[in-house]
């Protein structure tokens, strides 16, 4: 038995993926976006990262890259994050997965669901805040933000180009419990909690706009996110590599997440 040791070659890699993804497309079993192969080529850099990449086939990256594709999104504009899983069906017993981003939800939302823009606000105890159920939907009658450290909740506002309005609101608790279900709960990713906070708000609302709307159609994929409970994944195991860390920055003073 040899024990030499198999590097990921990006180069040679990307050969194979490339070619893969044009004869399919040949032979019209995919639809690829026009710039698919200079998306392949930044993709192995950004693969040749991840830990037991090298013991993926390149097929597999080629099914990755071409679901990926299918579902509207561009990791190079962070809309998705890439994973290795071991995977029994897999004759290397690894294969390549990929989970969405809040740009990636936001983005296919925009494209195919009318949406038109998406703002998360935060509630704190010293708010002045009140609100009222109108036939089903949530309206907002006032809102003072206070921006204080204790916050109890938050909600959604989502603006669709048809001029109706989505608002969905959060309490604390339920904040808390997505917070809990996060691969990285502590460290670099909650060190900004209202930054994190805002993103959860985008994340629980959109996605459900995406799931739901009849434009769009999504795979199991789209339940690969940080949340614990959507990454134990039947016959598979999820290795512990979580989402990429966040880059610590300054808060935004009005406690809002620019898009």
């Amino acid at each position: 038995m040899s024990n030499q040791v198999v590097k990921f070659n990006p180069a040679s890699v990307r050969l194979e993926v490339a070619k893969q993804m044009e004869q399919m497309q040949t032979s019209k079993f995919v639809q690829l976006p026009e710039n698919y192969k200079e998306s392949v080529f930044f993709a192995m850099d950004k693969l040749s990262s991840l830990y037991e990449i090298e013991k993926v086939p390149s097929t597999e990256i080629s099914k990755t890259l071409i679901n990926m594709f299918s579902n509207k999104l561009d990791f190079r504009k962070n809309h998705c994050y890439f994973f290795v899983q071991n995977d029994k069906n897999s004759h290397t017993g690894k294969s390549l997965r990929f989970g969405w981003q809040y740009q990636g939800l936001i983005h296919v939302a925009k494209e195919q669901c009318n949406v038109m823009d998406v703002t998360p606000v935060l509630v704190s105890e010293e708010d002045e805040f009140e609100t009222h159920y109108q036939e089903g939907a949530l309206i907002i009658d006032k809102h003072i933000p206070t921006f204080g450290e204790n916050i109890i909740g938050g909600y959604c506002v989502v603006l669709f180009n048809d001029g109706n309005k989505l608002i969905r609101y959060y309490t604390r608790a339920e904040l808390d419990k997505r917070r809990n279900a996060s691969k990285a709960p502590k460290g670099n990713f909650w060190a900004w909690e209202r930054e994190m906070f805002e993103k959860t708000l985008i994340n629980a609302t959109v996605k459900r706009i995406v799931e739901t709307s009849s434009n769009t159609t999504v795979d199991e994929s789209f339940y690969e996110d940080n949340e614990k409970e959507h990454r134990e994944v039947v016959d598979a195991e999820i290795i512990e590599q979580g989402e990429p860390e966040e880059v610590e920055q300054k808060p935004q003073s009005d406690g809002l997440f620019k898009m």
